[in-house]
């Protein structure tokens, strides 16, 4: 490998990170990040040229998928930088890991430095490779004059890193052998053991990556105090330095580029008359305009309209209210960024309090208010539904009709071709697939729901845990199996809700997540474990106003 340039790159970035780039991205005079990323790279091409790329390959190998249990060896790198960082680790949106995990890593700690210092190296390098291996494929485009969006863009400044990161992993892995070995006495050991209780005490099968950071920051703390385990490695110590300042950095330009929104009309005084249209204006920030936000209307915390998705113009004209809202002052409007580009962050805003109020003299045609409620109450849909369910009747009665085969006076001894007409009854039971009858459901009251995963279990009675995923927020949630609420308006925490889920063994069982609100941390995210006999999975799901995500579970047969 080439170790001049990447080590020079190392030796600049360690107290203050002095970075060329890092001036650029966090300079406001370029709030591009399209020109910020160009210009990094012509500032300083060696990165991203292809022989460049070519020897790290050649030298490390191509990049390999890291384990879950793998995974959590990053939390050695910066237990420092809290769960924020992390949450770009852990890409998936996990948010807790096991505490029997946590308490074997910090066991290996203590007892086995050099082995827990080699595996961290291995698993460090893989995760520099993978960043540096997508920051590459951005540069690679806009080198070539390649259109690159805002996206891709962000995703190359949040990933340029890994370049850097690449030697820091490789030099713990060269020097992991030379460390000393762990020197653990009676009095360290009882302590140690103390603070595993106290662990599997506060936290019964998951710890949040939070609070796994604050164990991890103390128990290094402890190995410190008696010079032992880890602590006495000290290329570990030399890693951590350097890769904590260049993930700090990755955080900050992360938080750099995240968008914002700000409602400024209506605001506080705002009045708006029915049936007079409303109109919303809104700055944004880092938010480009082809994106799109919505827009809905709240009675005190309540939503209870959705006023429409708009591209990121700074105003929305012509909004319709339903004229059976009552006259208040209770009313906001709340914005929500779509499909955001750091996943781990949207952009929203909620308006203070403004009022609504009918015009007296829209009282007089009550008729059309009669018309718009009943649009409302019986929607079009409904007539179909219910032919639907009668239209396969008489398609089953027709092929099986025995008058059919009386009136074909079939009766000279010509038995085959009744059992010819038989067939086509065969036939028409495998024509109608049953999937094309169980569709799986695309959207439930106006919002429109997603799979994330499908699953198959052994019985039709499975337990299933949940809790909140990440963050304590404020979530209130409701959990539908098959369109019908298993648990509702629930406010999600981290102490786990466990309940009993009967599936219907004949066809696929959707279970998906419903946002009553959005906590102080949008998305509303929940764990959810599902246990079958002696097997389980844990799967996340994500929800907001306009979306929901579900997953589809099959009873084996």
């Amino acid at each position: 490998m080439k170790k001049t340039t990447i080590l020079a790159f190392v030796t600049l970035s360690i107290g203050i990170l002095c970075l060329p780039s890092l001036a650029y991205s966090l300079n406001n005079s370029l709030n591009d990040p399209v020109l910020v990323a160009k210009k990094i790279i012509s500032d300083d091409p060696i990165p991203w040229t292809k022989t460049e790329y070519e020897a790290i390959i050649n030298t490390i190998g191509t990049k390999r998928t890291i384990s879950k249990i793998d995974k959590n060896y990053l939390l050695l790198q910066s237990p420092w930088l809290g769960v924020e960082y992390m949450q770009g680790v852990y890409m998936d949106g996990v948010n807790s890991i096991p505490v029997e995990q946590l308490l074997d890593l910090l066991n290996l700690a203590a007892n086995s430095p050099q082995q827990t210092s080699r595996k961290l190296a291995e698993i460090s390098l893989q995760r520099a490779l993978l960043e540096y291996e997508r920051a590459y494929s951005v540069a690679t485009d806009i080198k070539a004059d390649r259109a690159v969006n805002y996206e891709d863009a962000i995703s190359y400044l949040n990933n340029r890193f890994g370049y850097l990161k690449i030697e820091t992993a490789k030099k713990l892995l060269d020097e992991s052998s030379a460390a000393d070995k762990a020197v653990i006495d009676k009095k360290t050991s009882r302590r140690i053991a103390d603070r595993f209780r106290n662990i599997r005490k506060q936290y019964s099968e998951e710890i949040p990556i939070a609070s796994a950071l604050e164990e991890i920051k103390a128990f290094y703390t402890l190995l410190e105090e008696v010079v032992a385990g880890l602590a006495m490695v000290e290329p570990y110590t030399n890693f951590t330095q350097t890769i904590t300042e260049l993930n700090e950095v990755q955080l900050q330009e992360r938080k750099h580029w995240r968008s914002g929104l700000e409602i400024t009309y209506p605001t506080n005084g705002t009045m708006w008359t029915i049936p007079d249209p409303g109109t919303i204006e809104w700055t944004t920030s880092n938010l480009p305009s082809e994106k799109t936000i919505k827009f809905y209307l709240l009675k005190d915390n309540t939503v209870i309209q959705e006023l429409g998705t708009f591209k990121n113009t700074q105003i929305a004209g012509g909004i319709k209210l339903n004229r059976t809202l009552p006259n208040g002052n209770n009313y906001r409007i709340m914005g929500i960024e779509l499909f955001p580009t750091d996943k781990f962050y949207t952009a929203k805003f909620a308006t203070p309090y403004f009022t609504i109020n009918k015009r007296a003299v829209d009282i007089a045609p009550p008729s059309e208010d009669i018309v718009v409620v009943q649009e409302e109450i019986v929607p079009v849909p409904d007539e179909p539904q219910s032919e639907e369910i009668i239209a396969p009747l008489p398609q089953e009665e027709e092929p099986a009709a025995p008058e059919l085969e009386v009136v074909a006076e079939v009766e000279e001894q010509q038995v085959t071709p009744a059992i010819e007409i038989v067939e086509p009854v065969i036939v028409e039971e495998e024509i109608p697939e049953k999937p094309v009858e169980i569709e799986k459901r695309t959207d439930f009251d106006g919002r429109s729901i997603t799979y994330v995963k499908e699953l198959e279990v052994n019985n039709k009675i499975v337990q299933i845990n949940l809790w909140d995923h990440g963050r304590q927020d404020g979530d209130i949630v409701s959990i539908y199996l098959n369109g019908i609420a298993i648990v509702s308006e629930y406010n999600l925490t981290y102490q786990k809700k466990g309940f009993e889920l009967k599936l219907d063994p004949t066809e696929p069982n959707d279970l998906f997540l419903y946002a009553h609100n959005l906590g102080r941390f949008p998305p509303n995210t929940v764990s959810i474990e599902i246990i079958d006999g002696d097997n389980s999975e844990n799967i996340i799901l994500n929800s907001d106003l306009s979306r929901c995500e579900a997953v589809l579970i099959n009873v084996k047969d």
